[in-house]
């Protein structure tokens, strides 16, 4: 081979390869990739929100029953625990629920058990400090429990509930702007 890229016993060229196969792609400078909205609503009908918490309680030996009732402008929760082989019905309503910032939050308006037996404060505080990942904090006070979302979101979502409504059967999210 002389250097000129010739094969000096035939004398046949061949043009050297210019560049590296697989081609080199294009460069471009795109901005981060992200989906807005704003003014988005959604509504979950009670059949369908039964079923999705069912289904995220489904590894909780201790619950039996659930019904979630949204109606009224509040979210009614009735549910069967069965601890140390006791049944106990649990019946609450639920309002100013809120979502921001990863951390959803609640007022319970009341809380009985076996339908007349009200359920005091120092309970609640038991229960929040015994779930996982101290993710859950009790305001007695003001009655506020209020749940840490943001080991369960996708980090760049930012959701901004504006108001959350409980009637007919349906639970309605009224979404301000949002990315993800």
């Amino acid at each position: 081979m002389s250097s000129d890229g010739r094969d000096r016993a035939t004398g046949i060229g061949y043009d050297p390869p210019v560049s590296s196969w697989p081609p080199d792609q294009p460069v471009h400078d795109f901005p981060s990739l992200s989906v807005r909205w704003e003014g988005l609503v959604v509504v979950l009908d009670s059949t369908t929100l039964n079923t999705i918490v069912r289904k995220a309680l489904a590894k909780v030996p201790e619950v039996r029953n659930l019904l979630i009732e949204p109606e009224y402008g509040r979210l009614g929760v009735t549910v069967t625990v069965k601890k140390k082989g006791v049944p106990v019905s649990l019946r609450s309503h639920f309002t100013s629920i809120r979502l921001k910032d990863g951390f959803l939050g609640f007022h319970v308006d009341d809380l009985v058990a076996f339908g007349f037996v009200p359920i005091p404060n120092w309970l609640f505080r038991r229960i929040a400090t015994r779930l996982p990942y101290r993710s859950t904090f009790f305001y007695p006070d003001e009655r506020v429990v209020v749940i840490d979302l943001n080991a369960f979101l996708p980090e760049d979502l930012t959701v901004n509930v504006r108001e959350v409504l409980c009637e007919n059967g349906e639970m309605r999210f009224v979404f301000g702007p949002s990315q993800y």
